[in-house]
């Protein structure tokens, strides 16, 4: 039974969801405006005492926030390249492992690295550099990010697989081709939109990571994330505001192309089966 659009449950459901986008996105506009708020002497205020662009320019000059910047952008392309890597063949094997109970077993193991608190894993790392003596640095940001990248790539391939006809593989095959050649010539090319959609979402969640940060960061080595909520116990500096706003609009701009290369990946295999049906 269908529900009328003038239905008070439809009703509902809508005044729902707007309160619900209001709530999320509400502090996020809060940010935006704020970055562009004067302030008084260099700090930020409740009160909006005038317009200006100067904020951004001070956090492009400030050494300090640069620095975890460059940090950021380094652990994030290691552990997105990392986990394109493992989580790609992991996403193979959760498809086309001939074995049921392993593709079981690894499907169990991603699920818990997606779900587990990234508190315990930022903990649980932290103990082992600790007892193992292993000096906290980028490596071991990049280790404490990649668990998490790992499953997100491996997620996203096995969507991918999922869609794809076998009998393209197949008929290689019976060509003469080897399993690294069809793999090279014929899987990777129809695998390339969710390989890209999927590192492009490894990058993102790995630069935007604070919790496992906090915990693996140093004096001398820290994400911006952690420089950010390190700078907010000292007073809001309207830096903080633009950098936050710079760094949103860049992980917009990621999603958007990951959801993009999806997209017209999944479009252009549902033209192709169109046109072999």
């Amino acid at each position: 039974m269908s529900v009328r659009r003038g239905h008070p449950a439809v009703i509902a459901m809508w005044v729902w969801f707007g309160l619900a986008v209001v709530f999320l996105f509400t502090p996020i506009a809060t940010s935006i405006v704020y970055s562009f708020n004067l302030g008084v002497g260099g700090r930020q205020t409740s009160a909006l005492t005038g317009w200006t662009l100067q904020w951004y320019g001070a956090a492009a000059s400030d050494p300090s926030l640069m620095s975890a910047l460059r940090t950021s952008l380094v652990v994030a392309f290691w552990a997105a390249l990392i986990a394109l890597v493992m989580g790609g063949a992991l996403g193979y094997a959760l498809v086309r492992n001939p074995t049921p109970w392993v593709r079981r077993v690894l499907a169990a193991l991603t699920y818990i690295l997606l779900i587990v608190p990234e508190t315990v894993i930022g903990v649980s790392l932290l103990f082992f550099y600790t007892q193992t003596h292993v000096p906290l640095g980028l490596a071991t940001l990049v280790a404490g990010h990649t668990p998490l990248s790992i499953s997100v790539v491996a997620f996203v391939v096995r969507a991918r697989l999922l869609t794809l006809d076998r009998s393209i593989e197949e008929a290689a095959a019976d060509l003469g081709a080897g399993p690294l050649t069809v793999i090279r010539l014929i899987l990777v090319p129809q695998l390339a939109p969710a390989l890209a959609a999927s590192a492009l979402l490894a990058y993102t969640f790995s630069f935007d990571n604070v919790v496992i940060s906090n915990f693996l960061s140093t004096a001398q080595i820290g994400t911006l994330p952690v420089y950010l909520y390190g700078s907010l116990q000292y007073g809001p500096s309207p830096a903080v505001y633009a950098t936050a706003v710079v760094v949103f609009a860049a992980t917009v701009v990621l999603i958007g192309i990951a959801a993009l290369v999806l997209r017209r990946g999944f479009g252009a295999r549902s033209r192709a089966t169109e046109l072999t049906v």
